[in-house]
């Protein structure tokens, strides 16, 4: 199928450039309530994305035009014939900045093997739900449901400049609702998990953490009024205040004038009172659903330096907007490692301090700064007592409060992430209803 597409589109004299993107996924999906199954069921499926470029020139400056469109097995040539012109047509209204595809290259490194090739589908889905369950063992509380996707993913991507790569890939994905039945309510948390090897002490030991969440969730009492103490940020907060940082340091971001960051820049400013932040991609990060050894344009990846000791190295680049910074790419990278702090958790909790747990939802505005979220658990630590907290919210700005984060030297993982288990920021906004 995949040389009949590209047969048709060298034919086309109209086409100045492609890329085919073939994608096989095979998949078993897994839906439980308490520990019965509810639905279970399989798909197989087969497509292609392809993109057609047109170049195009104006007043002496040249452009990229382009347009994407989906093949699928079941198309005649006629019908893919039909498609292609369709695309030529509209890639004429959809210009861009001219920018190269990305060439044919001999520096691709494959990723490590996930042990889910060892065996089928069906066989990890069953041993996922073993590791989900095994401490589901509580009276008062429990797994309310589970859904399971595991899916085992083909992809291949060819281009108009000699790109021919292939690869398969394993993305799991499990989301849970965890409950715990108190004096008054029955208390339930959402949690999602996603991985691409089994490691079933992992899965297991996040169940048992998220019980005993929901379990002091259902005796928290109100968040009482406390001032300006020290905020402890943990689980996927963490991940989400970086993101900020891999945001800021993109190209795409800076092309696009969403960050002015430059390489060279101390991004903390100076005089840093706290702990100071590096970050490294690694494209072969284990057990991660990131990872790859080429992007979605095919450029082969490695690992690269993005902040040192605070400064900017590198900016994350695709082969586009590289090309448009005039900058080296190091393509589309999703795996970020954040280096430890200087401190350990227990020294980070040596003050009164408020450690949020769960929020009901947390964001970060990744232009601006601004974070917040509303509280479902938290602990408040008065300097001699621990208390179970619920309600109110925290906000802040992550540039003005920078200058003094502190990381722990303990490290987490969080799917394509791996970095500090807890952040402390100080001069949070902590609202109480």
């Amino acid at each position: 199928m995949i040389n009949i597409i590209k047969n048709i589109i060298i034919n086309n004299k109209n086409i100045d450039g492609y890329k085919i993107t073939e994608q096989k996924v095979e998949a078993n999906e897994l839906f439980l309530v308490k520990k019965s199954v509810d639905m279970d069921r399989a798909k197989d499926v087969h497509h292609f994305k392809v993109a057609i470029y047109k170049d195009l020139e104006e007043n002496g400056i040249k452009y990229r035009g382009e347009a994407t469109i989906n093949i699928y097995p079941t198309m005649t040539e006629k019908e893919i014939e039909f498609a292609v012109n369709e695309a030529v047509f509209a890639a004429q209204f959809a210009k861009n900045q001219y920018y190269p595809l990305v060439k044919k290259s001999n520096l691709y490194k494959n990723n490590n093997e996930s042990n889910f090739s060892k065996e089928d589908l069906p066989h990890w889905i069953n041993e996922i739900i073993k590791a989900v369950y095994k401490n589901d063992i509580y009276e008062n509380g429990g797994i309310n449901s589970c859904e399971i996707f595991l899916n085992k993913i083909y992809t291949r991507i060819i281009n108009s400049e000699g790109v021919d790569v292939e690869g398969v890939n394993y993305k799991c994905m499990v989301e849970y609702i965890p409950t715990w039945m108190g004096e008054d309510e029955e208390v339930e948390l959402y949690r999602c998990l996603n991985f691409s090897s089994f490691d079933s002490t992992s899965i297991s030991d996040d169940v048992e953490g998220m019980l005993n969440i929901c379990k002091d969730r259902a005796r928290a009492v109100k968040t009482p009024n406390m001032g300006k103490i020290p905020v402890i940020l943990t689980r996927g907060a963490v991940p989400e205040i970086f993101s900020f940082y891999t945001f800021k340091s993109n190209a795409q971001a800076i092309y696009q004038e969403e960050s002015n960051w430059k390489v060279g820049d101390k991004i903390l400013g100076e005089d840093v009172l706290g702990d100071v932040i590096s970050i490294k991609v690694d494209p072969f990060m284990s057990n991660s659903t990131k990872s790859n050894f080429f992007d979605e344009d095919g450029f082969p990846l490695e690992d690269v330096t993005v902040i040192e000791d605070g400064v900017l190295k590198n900016y994350i680049a695709s082969n586009k907007y590289a090309y448009y910074l005039n900058i080296k790419p190091t393509g589309n990278i999703n795996n970020f490692i954040i280096s430890g702090g200087s401190k350990t958790i227990d020294e980070l909790k040596e003050e009164p301090y408020l450690e949020i747990a769960a929020f009901s939802d947390f964001t970060v505005d990744k232009l601006t700064g601004n974070f917040g979220g509303e509280i479902r658990l938290a602990w408040y630590f008065d300097g001699s007592k621990v208390t179970p907290v619920t309600g109110g919210s925290i906000s802040g700005n992550i540039m003005e409060l920078q200058k003094e984060l502190y990381l722990s030297k303990e490290l987490q993982r969080e799917n394509n992430f791996i970095g500090p288990k807890a952040i402390k920021l100080m001069n949070v906004t902590i609202a109480t209803n």
